[in-house]
């Protein structure tokens, strides 16, 4: 019989002011969610939105500020 080990993946992502802090499972979401933005163009204005959001939440927008991929 096999036994399944429990995985836990916790996430750290602090923004304080223009500081971010984050550990490697953060990093990886921040970087992941930064490659959606190659498809910026062809999302809905619904998808831009919630992008431009959680760009802000993440503290790499500004807010109020929209994404522009150049």
């Amino acid at each position: 019989m096999t036994t399944k080990t429990k995985t836990i993946k916790e996430f750290y992502i602090k923004v304080d002011g223009n500081e971010t802090r984050i550990n490697k499972y953060g990093g990886e979401l921040i970087d992941l969610i930064d490659d959606l933005g190659w498809d910026y163009q062809c999302m809905t204005c619904g998808g831009r939105e919630t992008y431009d959001k959680i760009q802000q939440l993440l503290g790499t927008l500004q807010e109020g500020e929209i994404y522009m991929r150049i």
